[in-house]
């Protein structure tokens, strides 16, 4: 009964409550009343059921509408929204406060499975009673490597996993009893690694620890003969996000960030504070505070920043950037009275910023300057309908800057961007009449530059007289200068449009000085061709502007246009240019043209591609010489992508020529990207040879063959990875430059049980010159717990690093900038 679903849309618009639930898959429905509350039970092989991004399955799923609870039985299967999948015998949700309890339980979460006989969800947070958890599951070991039970464990949003009460098992044996076990799956980085550098043997440890305020690492770091360092990672567990971390090293070396962020509907606070001595020593910080939080249109609006640093580095100067400190401000809604509106908002600060250089008295303060500023911004508009026909419009726009600095007479300074505006149009049929004022003003000075505002003052009134009957158009206005005392140009405008064709006449009169422009636009526009042509002239110049004819047609899948600009004060042809454009299917041709007369240079390109395939050309041919590109283009993302480019010119016999290649793909097995330049023979250089090179990425050139049976026939893959850059140097000794970071090979061996030994050689340093100095990685992967060795001979370093859960290897080897080109 397939079409079930359609029966239940329906029928049953209480199973689809506030469009929470959709039922897309049932066999069978059945309608109850049980203690006077309906309840409706679907059957199904399975049932299938959809909730805002969650997806439901069961053989038997019970609805009790009254108390919003859906009970599933039989083959359950729930994935939430942040993709976790929850299987039980028994599930049992509750709709009004998204919780759930589960018996018989199975969720694997990512890189991490969980099994327990009791479950529940509360606040986005799953607790398993009695359970047990491995990352282990999904890597084919007979036995996992490692597991945990505990008496409780804690899911939490982001994959964090909070366990109490804990057996450590290894290969399934108890070895290891602690009080508590933090997991942070999403959080990827070692916890335990041990090396030596040039200042000799280190120790850094991540200890896990759980609050009732939160979770998080406990730093420890020891450098020998350096001394001893230590910090916090914090991660809040409540309504707010909240990361907390802190690490000072030897010898005075402080990094910490502190962030919090809550968002309700009443109100909404934003804070950061950071530094980082091995960037810079600048402590910065950051406190947006929104009240409301989420507000609507009818809401006032409050709002506290805070914004600057601190400088712990006296000997360096401070960047210059803008600090506030603080700065509130209050904001009105749109006000409405009728056809009256307001709205108001004020902002006041303390604020240190770059000087305004234009400013005499904020020179002198120096470039980087502190001062007190308050913004007073208001906007009132009125819209008029006083009779038929006409309508009143009115706008009042004031922004007042002012102040805490002074000018050289002693005075506060301001800045003031005032604008007021008044219009009025008249319609009587096809005859309309306008007038408007308008007065605008920016004056005044700003210490900042970061709110300086340019001096300009307007203060006019216009007059505008309409007519308009298809396909006439005709139009006057003029108007005085009120701050010249003189009068506006007279603009007069002529137009006569309708379908297929249009003609324009403008001109544009100074009543004092003469006439000022005059344009004259014409088209004619039969379907399939268009025919454009446009002059102006400038009276005070006494010369033409380029006359512009234009011509089109339009293909049945294309279009073909030609123009030509022709001086008419003597200079004659100036430029003609064509365009040619198909396409149908997945093929597409370009052409393009265009002759400079008085250069007497010819630019062509061309473009046709054909499907995955395309081909180019450009050429330019001027009076001396002819330069070329050719191109072809082959593939398509991922890739592989091929891109060649021949380019030169011919003058006398060809020069300069070139061949560039370009090959890339990002594909899980290969991704890279590779470049070439390649000379080939000119008149000055008869050679071929390599001019440049450049790798990056990483790429599987084969990959290892497991043992067999008996444990042998096994062969190791091997990858490159890194970047390469080839530069030839014909006036060095050897003739070239070589750069490499992080290039070189890996090795990888494959065990049983998906076990994996990858040994990588890696080169940071630039060829010849120096003698090679690699440095080896040594990686264990049991894909879930990995371990790395680092040999750095350019730093004479050696360090030890392990990292348990999914992905393990391939994080450890990241750090280390080695690319397989996607690990297994």
């Amino acid at each position: 009964m397939r079409w079930l679903p359609l029966l239940l849309f329906l029928l049953l618009p209480a199973l689809a409550e506030e469009r929470v639930i959709k039922v897309l898959e049932a066999e069978r429905l059945e309608l109850r009343q049980e203690g006077g509350e309906e309840v409706y039970v679907l059957v199904g092989e399975p049932v299938r059921l959809e909730r805002e991004g969650e997806t439901l399955e069961a053989k038997r799923v019970v609805y009790f509408r009254e108390r919003r609870l859906l009970l599933l039985s039989g083959g359950v299967r729930y994935r939430d929204r942040e993709g976790r999948l929850i299987e039980a015998e028994e599930l049992q949700v509750d709709l009004a406060d998204e919780s759930f309890d589960a018996l018989e339980v199975r969720i694997e979460a990512e890189n991490l499975l969980l099994t327990g006989p009791i479950c529940q969800r509360a606040a986005g947070a799953i607790l398993l009673e009695r359970g047990y958890a491995t990352p282990c599951a999904s890597c084919g070991q007979e036995v996992p490597d490692y597991a945990f039970r505990a008496r409780e464990i804690v899911l939490y949003p982001g994959d964090r996993v909070v366990a109490r009460d804990v057996t450590l098992l290894v290969q399934e044996k108890p070895v290891l009893t602690l009080p508590v076990l933090l997991l942070y799956l999403s959080e990827r980085r070692p916890r335990l690694e041990v090396g030596q550098d040039e200042g000799g043997l280190y120790v850094k440890a991540d200890l896990p620890y759980v609050a009732a305020f939160g979770l998080g690492y406990t730093l420890l770091r020891y450098y020998q003969g350096r001394g001893y360092g230590f910090g916090l990672d914090h991660y809040g567990t409540g309504e707010a996000k909240e990361r907390y971390f802190f690490l000072h090293t030897p010898p005075d070396t402080f990094q910490y960030r502190g962030e919090y962020g809550l968002k309700r509907a009443g109100f909404s606070v934003a804070a950061l504070v950071e530094r980082d001595d091995t960037q810079e020593k600048l402590t910065r910080f950051r406190l947006e505070a929104l009240l409301p939080g989420t507000p609507t249109p009818q809401d006032w609006r409050y709002a506290l920043r805070l914004e600057g640093f601190l400088d712990h580095d006296p000997a360096t100067p401070p960047p210059r950037t803008l600090q506030r400190l603080p700065e509130l401000e209050a904001q009105s809604p749109t006000l409405r009275q009728g056809p009256f509106s307001l709205q108001l908002s004020l902002q006041a600060g303390r604020y240190l910023a770059e000087t305004n250089p234009l400013n005499r008295s904020a020179r002198a303060l120096g470039p980087y300057a502190e001062a007190g500023r308050l913004l007073l911004a208001h906007t009132e508009s009125l819209v008029l309908a006083p009779w038929p026909g006409a309508t009143l419009r009115g706008e009042n726009r004031f922004r007042g800057f002012y102040y805490t600095t002074q000018n050289p007479d002693g005075e506060h300074e301001r800045q003031v961007d005032w604008s007021t505006s008044l219009a009025f149009r008249q319609a009587l049929g096809g005859v309309s009449l306008e007038a408007g004022y308008l007065r605008s003003v920016q004056e005044g000075e700003s210490p900042f530059r970061f709110d300086a505002l340019p001096q300009r003052r307007t203060h006019q009134v216009t007059l505008g007289l309409g007519f308009r009957e298809r396909p006439l158009a005709l139009s006057l206005k003029g108007g005085w200068d009120l701050e010249k005392e003189a009068y506006l140009p007279l603009e007069a405008e002529a137009r006569l449009q309708d379908r297929g064709y249009g003609l324009l006449l403008y001109h544009k009169r100074d009543l004092e000085e003469g006439p000022l422009e005059t344009r004259l636009e014409g088209s004619l526009t039969p379907y399939p061709f268009s025919l454009r042509a446009s002059l102006r002239y400038d009276h005070p110049k006494a010369l033409f502007d380029p006359l512009l004819l234009q011509g089109a047609y339009a293909l049945p899948a294309g279009s073909l246009n030609l123009a030509h600009r022709h001086g008419l004060n003597g200079e004659g042809a100036l430029e003609t240019s064509l365009t040619l454009a198909y396409r149908e299917g997945q093929e597409a041709y370009t052409l393009q043209a265009r002759r400079d007369w008085p250069k007497d240079t010819l630019q062509a390109s061309g473009q046709a591609i054909l499907g995955p395939q395309s081909l180019s050309l450009q050429a330019t041919l001027d009076p001396t010489a002819l330069a070329y590109q050719a191109g072809f283009r082959s593939g398509s993302a991922p890739g592989p992508l091929l891109d060649l480019l021949l380019s030169g010119r011919y003058q006398e016999g060809f020069r300069g020529t070139n061949l560039r290649l370009g090959l890339t793909q990002a594909l899980p097995e290969a991704t890279f990207r590779l470049t070439a330049n390649l000379h080939l023979p000119e008149v000055e250089d008869g050679e071929v040879y390599l001019k440049d090179l450049a790798f990056s990425g990483g790429l599987e050139l084969w990959g290892p063959t497991p043992p067999d049976e008996r444990g042998e026939n096994a062969l190791p893959g091997l990858a490159l990875s890194g970047s390469l850059t080839y530069t030839r140097s014909p006036t060095s000794p050897e003739g070239y430059a070589l750069a490499l970071r992080n290039f070189g090979p890996t090795l990888t061996f494959l065990g049983r049980e998906n076990t994996r030994l990858h040994l990588a050689a890696l080169l940071n340093q630039n060829l010849p010159g120096t003698p090679l100095k690699p440095k080896f990685l040594l990686t264990l992967d049991r894909c879930c717990w990995a371990m790395r060795f680092t040999l750095d001979a350019a730093k004479n370093e050696v360090r030890l690093a392990f990292l348990y859960g999914g992905q393990a290897a391939e994080v450890l080897m990241d750090e280390e900038g080695v690319r397989l080109g996607g690990l297994p």
